[in-house]
């Protein structure tokens, strides 16, 4: 449910941060890593992840937050909902942005 949600919101927010950004192109993977972790997290969130890429390939990345910037916003949650993840949010934002990227690049 939030990754779907974070999705919906990552098609409508790359528009909105390409405009305020006026980031260059990235070249590589890890550029890309770096532009997301550096730029868009600290622009909508106000934190800054570390970037871990440990793939042998160089096609995968992980974001590593020291704190979450989402627990901010959340009341503790119901017994009966402990096992809501609602950190999922971020992943689908992250995954429909770089998909509207990716769509808008091969146009």
């Amino acid at each position: 449910c939030f990754l779907l949600r974070g999705y919906s919101i990552g098609i409508r927010l790359i528009d909105d941060f390409l405009a305020r950004s006026a980031v260059k192109k990235c070249r590589s993977y890890s550029e890309t890593a770096d532009m997301i972790a550096q730029v868009a997290f600290k622009m909508y969130l106000g934190v800054t992840p570390s970037v871990s890429c440990s793939s042998a390939t160089g096609n995968e990345f992980s974001l590593i937050l020291d704190k979450n910037p989402l627990v901010d916003f959340v009341e503790e949650l119901p017994v009966e909902r402990a096992s809501l993840c609602y950190c999922n949010l971020l992943c689908g934002v992250i995954r429909g942005a770089l998909e509207m990227v990716r769509k808008c690049t091969h146009v």
